[in-house]
């Protein structure tokens, strides 16, 4: 028995529980050592219920609703509840006990123990607290409402403490307010927008020193020195904070404990901060992911909704099983009906086939799909689409999914014709142009050798465009082009093509003509509509043209030949007098040769100065005394020597080298007279001859006039001569402005090749003429035809009624000298009198014939 008791006394005495004993009703009779540790109260002030003023006033309602009906029934007894300590905080204890009965059941007593369970309690409810505040982050909580519960925790697991959050701004390096639940409101609010940086308060400080800031005395802690009567105004005397890093090492916020007293934390608190810390990192970064998973999510839907584009997918198999729901407010057809292939009920009915095709090569290859095609849009009216898809493979490769996009390109795609049509279409007529035409003549050409058949291209030249655009002005062209282009629509074929090629250039490929007597009646029809005339604001155009024509013939002619055919018919054409037609014949081509040699000749005439002038004199016939000369073109062959003009005639007329020859022949010309003057000789007037070309720039007048300055030469000592020829076409009132500007200068105008040429007396009424130059033609035949004879009396008895002087071209016998002579011609010019001499040999010729 005295063991079993010391037994007992010992296991009582090492135990962590403390037994008591109580009566039936529950009051204390009896309790075991252990309590004078725990609580300052003497036993006897324990004994009964006086204990129960220890027990936390949160705990009581609850420890009597669970103790009262086990006083009546003796069922075993547990309760857990705070009780205050020596130290004046409360602990968690354990209250267990259980019934002794009589013999008749009656309860005579209640033993029990008392456990002190803080630790464990502490765990539990902190877990339970965490368990809280994950589950409300994890519903989707507002972030404050999630902080605020985490304060809550943090309080209850460091007495006396008062938890603050706050939330970093990246951007504006700024501290917002997160969560402080116990602090005063007016605090929160001075806070909010705190600027992190050194000497910032316990917050600002940990944010931007990214270290946790213990200010343990706020009143001489100097971080607090800006902020220290704000903190202690609302009692705040100790702050502990640490920076809420994320897993990047970010800052995030801070969290923060205040106190109402001077204090440092104990190496238990610091640990439990640690543990509110790392929850609150999980929180804000789960928030702030989360945030900007909605945020992407949002971006993600607001581009989709905004973008054009229609999202789609489909199976392995190519089957619809996904669309967006603009695909209906596109398109009328519910996605429902669109899924499979149903999709292909809004393509118009041209288009499925090769969009079929496609996408069944897509589906077989696994190449990306890109498909136009026009999609039957809600009001019925269609738009062109382009269908884009690509496939996610698993990783052995195999198809997935295929993921797609429809984009509408409707106004693209319209755009791009109206790009194709203006670039194979003319702006002005909405004829095909140059490039539409090769296209047209290729296809044409092609057929035809197939089916051995024959093709005509007709090349038409608008006569006067230019005179009728200088007269009238660029609308009247405009409108006489656009006249040309319906004269000819209408004249041709419905098969034909008429194209405008060029400036005043149209031209009509002839497909499946019979011969080329056919292409020549075609070509007479045009004619003939063309000389319809035109009235335009009251006004008459003419509407005539020339025409070239070729044809080929079933054989392996490419365009472009049959091209360069019709234009050499078009320059012969025209060159035989406009408004005609020319049908091309290999004699072209050799004459198109000899052009460009011509032009290849004049061309290194030009760069090498080979040309020079040639003077043939003018004499009086009475008196022998010399008059004057005439400037002839020659041209010295390095090899051949001296050549004619002849072989060079056909760049005179071109508008690039006949300049460029003319401004060579007047420099050589004022040279060679600038030295015969300084020589002391006396040549009369130089005649210079001008070629149309050289008026078309309008400066003619301008660059002689400018080019004698230069020399230091008198007006008075050259003469312009100029043909009938210059005077025809659009270019008279140029000519005629020129020749005035001359005129006025000093410079004498001479009418050559006179009576040969159209309206000669009209020139000489309308242009200031100072002297006119009887054709050779006309003087060869004075002693043999009456004709002849009667024309040169003709024209020198003219020329002595309007006072102009008379020069009679190729007298080569003394016969032609006498006979103008004696009818008062004033000067004669041939071989009679002397031939063309270089400018060496004009000294001598002029000092012999004095």
């Amino acid at each position: 028995m005295q063991e079993r008791e010391a037994l007992y006394r010992y296991a009582v005495e090492l135990s962590q529980q403390i037994p008591w004993v109580s009566d039936p009703e529950g009051k204390i009779l009896l309790i075991g050592p252990g309590w004078s540790q725990l609580t300052d109260m003497s036993y006897e002030e324990l004994l009964g219920s006086g204990w129960m003023r220890l027990v936390h006033p949160d705990d009581v309602p609850r420890y009597l609703e669970t103790r009262r009906p086990t006083l009546a029934t003796g069922e075993t007894f547990q309760c857990e509840y705070r009780i205050r300590g020596a130290d004046g905080g409360y602990r968690w204890y354990r209250t267990r006990a259980g019934a002794q009965r009589d013999r008749p059941g009656a309860i005579v007593r209640w033993y029990g123990t008392i456990e002190d369970i803080h630790d464990r309690k502490q765990t539990e409810l902190a877990h339970r607290g965490h368990a809280r505040v994950l589950e409300l982050a994890a519903a989707g909580r507002p972030l404050g409402e999630v902080l605020e519960a985490l304060c809550r925790l943090a309080e209850e697991q460091l007495s006396g403490a008062r938890c603050s959050v706050l939330l970093l701004d990246p951007e504006l390096r700024t501290l917002r307010h997160g969560a402080a639940p116990s602090l005063p409101a007016a605090y929160n609010a001075a806070l909010d927008g705190l600027t992190i940086g050194p000497a910032v308060g316990s917050c600002g400080t940990a944010a931007y020193e990214r270290r946790e800031i213990i200010a343990s005395d706020i009143a001489s802690d100097p971080s607090w020195e800006n902020w220290r009567d704000l903190a202690l105004s609302h009692g705040l005397r100790a702050c502990w904070s640490k920076p809420v890093q994320g897993q990047s090492g970010d800052v995030l916020g801070t969290l923060a404990f205040y106190y109402n007293e001077p204090r440092a934390p104990t190496p238990t608190e610091m640990e439990r901060m640690d543990t509110v810390l790392h929850l609150a990192t999980v929180v804000i970064e789960r928030q702030r992911k989360e945030a900007e998973l909605r945020e992407s999510e949002e971006h993600y839907r607001h581009s989709v909704e905004l973008n054009p584009q229609i999202p789609w997918a489909a199976d392995p198999q190519g089957n619809i099983v996904e669309a967006s729901p603009r695909w209906y407010g596109v398109t009328g057809v519910p996605i429902k009906e669109a899924l499979g292939s149903g999709w292909i009920q809004a393509i118009h009915p041209d288009d499925v086939p090769l969009t079929q095709q496609r996408w069944a090569h897509s589906l077989s290859s696994g190449e990306a799909f890109d498909a136009d095609y026009r999609v039957r849009t809600i009001d019925g009216s269609y738009r062109w689409f382009r269908a884009r898809a690509g496939a996610r493979r698993h990783a052995n490769g195999a198809i997935l999914r295929w993921y797609g996009t429809l984009e509408d390109i409707h106004d693209r795609k319209l755009a791009e014709e109206r790009l194709h049509w203006a670039a194979h279409h003319d702006d002005l007529t909405g004829l095909p142009n140059r490039r539409l035409l090769s296209e047209r003549l290729g296809k044409a050409v092609r057929e035809a050798e197939r089916s051995q058949a024959t093709v005509g291209l007709l090349f038409i030249d608008v006569d006067h465009l230019k005179y009728v655009n200088d007269r009238f002005g660029h609308d009247a062209g405009d409108a006489l082009l656009r006249e040309v282009a319906r004269r000819l629509c209408r004249t041709v074929r419905p098969t034909d093509t008429v194209a405008r090629v060029g400036g005043d250039e149209f031209a009509v490929v002839l497909a499946g003509v019979a011969d080329q007597a056919e292409v020549a009646g075609m070509a007479k029809a045009i004619l003939s509509r063309m000389q319809e005339p035109l009235s335009h604001g009251g006004k008459s155009l003419d509407c005539r043209a020339s025409i070239g024509g070729a044809i080929c013939a079933g054989s392996n002619m490419a365009p472009r030949e049959i091209l360069k055919q019709a234009d050499l018919a078009l320059y012969h054409s025209k060159a035989a007098g406009r408004g005609g037609f020319k049908l091309f014949t290999p004699a072209m081509r050799e004459e198109a040769r000899r052009t460009q040699s011509a032009f290849g000749l004049a061309r290194k005439a030009v760069t090498f100065g080979w040309i020079e002038p040639f003077y043939q004199p003018k004499m009086a016939p009475a008196s022998g005394r010399l008059g004057g000369f005439e400037a002839l073109l020659r041209w010295r062959h390095p090899r051949k020597g001296i050549q004619s003009p002849a072989t060079i005639a056909p760049a005179f007329d071109d508008p690039d080298l006949g300049r460029v020859i003319g401004e060579r022949m007047r420099f050589c010309i004022l040279r060679d007279v600038r030295g015969w003057l300084d020589a002391g000789l006396d040549i009369g007037r130089v005649a210079i001859n001008a070629s149309a070309v050289e008026f078309r720039h309008d400066d003619y007048a301008e660059r002689v006039l400018e080019e004698l300055g230069w020399a230091g030469l008198p007006t008075s000592c050259i003469e312009v001569e100029v043909t009938e020829s210059v005077f025809l076409g659009s270019g008279g009132e140029v000519v005629e402005r020129a020749l005035r500007t001359l005129s006025a200068a000093g410079v004498t105008i001479a009418l050559d090749d006179f009576g040969t040429g159209y309206a000669s007396l009209s020139h000489l009424k309308r242009f200031p003429v100072d002297v006119i130059k009887i054709d050779r033609s006309f003087v060869s035949n004075v002693a043999k035809g009456a004709g002849d004879a009667a024309i040169v009396r003709g024209v020198l008895g003219l020329a002595r009624s309007l006072g102009i002087e008379v020069v009679a071209e190729g007298v080569e016998t003394a016969v032609q000298a006498s006979f103008v002579q004696e009818h008062g011609c004033n000067l004669v010019q041939g071989y009679h009198f002397g031939r063309p001499m270089p400018a060496a040999d004009v000294p001598q010729f002029i000092m012999l014939s004095k």
